[in-house]
């Protein structure tokens, strides 16, 4: 059970949007930060979204996940969101997508870059016009 939840819990954001109200053509761009449970270290990131019809937004990101014993990375990912409201305020969304990740292991100069697929969900609350708060699990 608790690798299941750490699974869920790889990611979690807290994203600062532009616009607070869901409607096609809108784009919001915010800052994330989180927690990567297989290495134990904090990540950063920016985010862009953009509203494509009432029920799906793109979601790219670019993400440096924080250097810890000797082992960094940097994360480029290209999701779809699909939008379940669950009240005015809150919405509850599964995702998909593609990744780009490249690690560095700095105690012995090797990188390795890996593509791959994005799946899994995540929880939007907007606490004012402007602020929104996500939590995601990938």
């Amino acid at each position: 059970m608790r690798k299941i939840l750490s699974c869920i819990a790889v990611f979690v954001l807290l994203l600062l949007p532009v616009t607070a109200r869901a409607e096609k053509g809108d784009a919001t761009v915010g800052i994330l930060g989180g927690f990567n449970t297989e290495t134990k270290s904090a990540l950063v990131g920016v985010l862009f979204q953009y509203q494509c019809n009432s029920w799906m937004r793109l979601s790219p990101d670019v993400q440096a996940l924080m250097k810890k014993n000797d082992l960094s990375a940097f994360h480029i990912n290209g999701n779809l969101h699909f939008l379940v409201p669950i009240s005015s305020k809150m919405n509850f969304y599964p995702l998909a997508g593609l990744t780009y990740q490249s690690w560095k292991y700095s105690s012995d100069e090797f990188n390795s870059n890996h593509f791959g697929l994005n799946a899994g969900a995540g929880l939007e609350m907007y606490a004012t016009p402007t602020l929104k708060f996500m939590v995601e699990g990938k």
